[in-house]
């Protein structure tokens, strides 16, 4: 975060909020689990454990693990092409999968699970040697650097670095907010917009990066 650039800053601020947006889709749709926040998952599989939920740990388990696959996934992507775009057009693919198989009744799980794959994928937007530098899907560790880099500014470091890990976190409230208002209104068809919008912000650092890559040539 301390890098990168303010368009890159950006992007990350925009998926971060179509993060949220998915997820409270996802919590809404699927009765309070989550497609993106997977500490919210481990912490209801384990309460229900111990009630013996176990078709309510067997839920929780389950995203976990397509959560899981899909960041393997986007790891590996990332490794093809411009790793960036790679990762954003699959997220996107995946995200229209999920939408299309909300007009399948044949269907034989909750479309809304697939997005959970889609952003595992997600997360590897911004991996560079291995690490990721942006989590995306992630706000804890977020609050905690907004709150370490805060206490930084007042001892003579960075003063609005701050900020960044703060508009993360704003990002994917608001999101959040969003996406429940829009599930209330139209239910799942709301995949169909994410789908676009994902689309259109894959085209868009496609075209940035591409014209980056041709003046650096130059």
């Amino acid at each position: 975060m301390q890098t990168i650039r303010p368009r890159e800053l950006v992007l990350a601020v925009i998926l971060t909020g179509t993060a949220g947006f998915l997820d409270a889709v996802g919590f809404l749709n699927l009765g309070g689990y989550f497609v993106s926040f997977m500490s919210g998952n481990t912490t209801r599989m384990s309460a229900e454990f111990i009630h013996g939920s176990w078709t309510s740990v067997g839920k929780a388990f389950g995203i976990i693990g397509l959560f899981i696959a899909g960041a393997v996934i986007g790891s590996v992507l990332a490794r093809f092409g411009d790793g960036r775009v790679t990762v954003l057009a699959s997220t996107t693919g995946v995200v229209g999968l999920s939408a299309l198989a909300t007009t399948a009744h044949w269907f034989p799980v909750p479309p809304i699970l697939i997005v959970a794959v889609a952003m595992g994928i997600l997360n590897a937007t911004f991996l560079s040697n291995g690490e990721v530098s942006v989590g995306l899907t992630y706000m804890t560790g977020t609050l905690v650097k907004a709150s370490q880099r805060l206490v930084d500014a007042f001892y003579g470091g960075p003063r609005w670095l701050w900020l960044r890990y703060f508009g993360l976190w704003l990002a994917l409230a608001l999101g959040a907010l969003l996406g429940a208002w829009a599930y209330t209104q139209i239910g799942l068809d709301v995949l169909w917009f994410v789908f676009g919008a994902l689309g259109l912000i894959t085209v868009v650092t496609w075209r940035i990066r591409t014209q980056l890559a041709i003046s650096d040539a130059d």
